[in-house]
C-alpha cells in the first residue's frame, strides 16, 4: 500500500515540470528516476485515471505537428496542494533486499573465490554508474540552467555521484579484508607460534 501511495506521488511531482502523457511519465521514470525510483508501464495509466477521478490532475489535449493528439495530464491546485502536503510528511521506509549483502552476510558458507567475484564485479558496476552520473550531472547542469528544479536534481545526482563513490571505497576495503583473511596459511603450528 506505501508503494502505491508513493507511486501517485511520483507521478503528481513529475507533472510538476509540466503536463505529460503516461508514455512522457514513463520516459521519466526510466531516464530520471530510474536510480531511485521504478514504475511499470502498467501502473501508470490507471494511477492517471485514479488521480483525474479525485481531481487531482486533469486530462489536456497536446496536438503534435503531423501527428495525432495525444493525452496528456496537467497538475491542478488541488493536486499541487495534495503533493505540497505529501512532501512535508516524513518519508516512509521501505523494506531493503539486497541479495549481494545477504550472500556477503552468508560468506562463511560460500567459496571465497566466489565472494571476491561477487565484490569485484560490484565494484565494476559501480564505477560504470558513477562514470555515469557524472555524464548525466554536466548534461543536466548544462541543459537545465535557470530552472527552478535544477538544485534539487543536482542535490539528487550528488547523492548518487556519492553514494557510488563510498561502494566502490567499501568494494577496495573489503576485497582488502577477504584477500588477507583467505590467503592458505602453512601450518597450523607456524600459526600458533606466530600468534603467540
Amino acid at each position: 500500500m506505501r508503494r502505491q501511495e508513493s507511486s501517485r506521488f511520483a507521478i503528481l511531482g513529475l507533472l510538476t515540470v509540466g503536463p505529460m502523457s503516461g508514455y512522457d511519465l514513463r520516459k521519466h521514470f526510466q531516464e530520471s528516476l530510474i536510480y531511485f525510483w521504478s514504475e511499470s508501464y502498467g501502473r501508470i495509466y490507471p494511477i492517471l485515471k485514479q488521480l483525474a477521478k479525485e481531481g487531482l490532475v486533469e486530462p489536456v489535449k497536446a496536438a503534435q505537428s503531423g501527428k495525432r493528439e495525444r493525452q496528456v495530464y496537467a497538475l491542478t491546485g488541488k493536486g499541487r496542494s495534495t503533493l505540497r502536503d505529501w512532501l512535508a510528511r516524513p518519508p516512509q521506509q521501505q523494506p531493503a533486499r539486497n541479495e549481494f549483502l545477504l550472500k556477503l552476510f552468508l560468506g562463511s558458507s560460500a567459496p571465497p573465490e566466489a565472494l571476491l567475484r561477487h565484490i569485484e564485479e560490484f565494484r565494476a558496476e559501480q564505477e560504470k554508474l558513477l562514470a555515469m552520473f557524472m555524464i548525466i550531472r554536466d548534461s543536466v547542469r548544462e541543459e537545465h540552467v535557470g530552472s527552478p528544479n535544477l538544485q534539487y536534481w543536482m542535490l539528487g545526482l550528488d547523492h548518487g555521484i556519492r553514494m557510488r563513490r563510498a561502494e566502490i571505497d567499501w568494494c577496495n576495503q573489503a576485497l582488502r579484508v577477504l584477500k588477507r583473511n583467505t590467503r592458505p596459511r602453512r601450518n597450523n603450528a607456524s600459526h600458533r607460534l606466530r600468534v603467540q
